[in-house]
């Protein structure tokens, strides 16, 4: 059985889409997305500049990280996409990028705390930095799937952001929840202006109604 051509769109539309939205440059970051009918990944190629990537570049690859459809060699960060596939079965997207904002965090080991409610929606709290490991290693994912847990999101040391969702949507979205509220914090900060988080409990309950309800309704 092919690969579904709609999802390896969806995984080159989001790739072309982290430029346009400034969370990428070049090359930068790395997006897979699961079949949930074969189990098979589709995933960015290496090193291919996102305005010339096309369709037919993305590689497709089985949880052992075998390459079964492509011409091109997947993403050299494949093994921490893998990473997460293995201890959240219920995953079906990663997105990695390098997003500015979520960098600053990157470097001073900070957890990114929870300020805006659309972000505790999908994030569910503080998102928290794994230790720095060398990219493109077993070390790194290791270290990230450790981190992050449960969570979908985490900040690599010195590196860069994963996010991890129920489809690609959903990962794309809480990236640009933790860049968003990376770049609120940093703002007020550069205000001298204290900043007031959201509680815990709050994040978690808004996080399980996000997960509950926000999906497409037909009126009537």
């Amino acid at each position: 059985m092919p690969f579904p051509r709609g999802l390896k769109e969806q995984v080159w539309s989001f790739a072309r889409q982290m430029v346009a939205d400034g969370i990428a440059r070049h090359a930068q970051g790395n997006i897979s997305a699961r079949d949930e009918v074969s189990g098979l990944i589709a995933v960015t190629p290496t090193a291919i500049p996102y305005d010339r990537l096309l369709i037919k570049h993305i590689a497709v690859v089985n949880l052992d990280g075998e390459l079964v459809e492509g011409e091109w060699k997947p993403s050299s960060e494949l093994p921490l996409h893998l990473a997460f596939y293995h201890s959240q079965p219920e995953v079906r997207a990663v997105v990695h990028s390098h997003a500015p904002y979520a960098a600053l965090f990157s470097v001073t080991g900070q957890p990114l705390p929870m300020l805006l409610t659309e972000a505790a929606m999908l994030l569910g709290g503080p998102v928290p930095v794994a230790p720095y490991a060398r990219p493109g290693t077993q070390p790194l994912a290791d270290e990230a799937v450790r981190i992050a847990d449960i969570r979908p999101a985490v900040i690599l040391a010195n590196h860069g952001l994963v996010t991890v969702g129920r489809d690609l949507a959903a990962a794309y979205d809480a990236s640009l929840a933790v860049e968003a509220t990376a770049r609120t914090l940093w703002m007020a900060r550069a205000m001298g202006a204290g900043v007031h988080e959201i509680d815990a409990e709050e994040a978690a309950s808004l996080h399980a109604a996000w997960l509950k309800n926000y999906h497409p309704v037909k009126s009537g």
